[in-house]
């Protein structure tokens, strides 16, 4: 697959499901940096989170977890700050959302 995205970073925002993961992980692959951000309601949304961020970083890509409050933009730039910090600002911000709950 060609690395489109190389060095770039990418924030990808969602709930630790499939979908999160599979967009995650296409960037990934297209070169991105990635740090994983969810709202984990519990420990188990969080273990998913970290899953994503530990696959993504066995292909071989930098990539990191933060969590964030909803609705808490202060968390939201706080998030972004150490973004940068750890991978580099941002270049894209991905936002999975489910719209259906199957």
């Amino acid at each position: 697959m060609p690395r489109y995205l190389e060095g770039k970073v990418v924030v990808v925002i969602g709930s630790g499901s499939e979908a999160h993961r599979g967009v995650a992980l296409a960037l990934a692959e297209a070169g991105a940096k990635i740090a994983v951000a969810g709202s984990p309601d519990d420990l188990a949304a969080e273990a998913a989170l970290h899953s994503i961020a530990n696959e993504v970083w066995a292909l071989g890509d930098r990539s990191m977890v933060i969590t964030l409050k909803a609705g808490d933009t202060a968390s939201f730039a706080e998030a972004l700050r150490r973004v940068q910090e750890e991978l580099g600002a941002a270049d894209l911000i991905v936002r999975c959302d489910p719209i259906l709950n199957a």
